[in-house]
């Protein structure tokens, strides 16, 4: 039972340590997510500048070849915002499903907690069924061994009796003799 316990007790420090764990990563993301919306935001926002600096310069450019390199870099700016705000989404997605992990693990954390404590409880329960078990046993042993104890003492004196009556039988036996 005490090695249940032991293993109890390590298995709760490990998910103790994980938990702590978990919940730094959990604000360490929260933080992330919070940072990576302000950068969309942004992001967004640059987006939408640059389309309408396009819009603009294509409007007021007599020059097509100009406006048409302004347009294809700014076009490669926004494209590349887009990938960025694409990475983002993926990385603000993959830190909700470590925040829905972090509290699944949280939650069988408590769960194996209470198990620990009812597995407690019934360790306690047995140790002193165990203990009671123990006396018990110890109590019928020392009444053994008086019994034994009596037992051979009786046994003593039935021989010493059984060798008196013999020879009373045999002082007898000669007496039936001798008349």
């Amino acid at each position: 039972s005490s090695t249940i316990s032991k293993h109890w007790e390590a298995e709760l420090a490990t998910l103790k340590g994980n938990n702590a764990k978990l919940t730094a990563a959990l604000l360490e993301s929260t933080a992330n997510v919070k940072q990576w919306k302000q950068q969309l935001a942004a992001y967004q926002e640059e987006a939408e500048h640059l389309h309408k600096r396009v819009t603009e310069l294509e409007c007021v450019s007599s020059q097509p070849n100009e406006v048409h390199t302004q347009k294809t870099e700014l076009n490669q700016t926004v494209q590349e915002l887009e990938s960025t705000l694409k990475k983002k989404e993926e990385e603000i997605e993959r830190l909700k499903q470590e925040i829905d992990s972090a509290r699944e693990l949280q939650t069988q954390r408590n769960s194996l907690t209470q198990k620990l404590q009812e597995v407690e409880i019934r360790n306690k329960d047995l140790e002193g069924q165990l203990s009671d078990l123990e006396q018990r046993l110890e109590k019928s042993q020392n009444e053994q061994e008086a019994f034994c104890n009596n037992l051979k003492t009786l046994l003593e004196i039935l021989d010493g009796k059984i060798f008196e009556l013999s020879e009373l039988r045999d002082n007898l036996a000669k007496i039936t003799e001798c008349s």
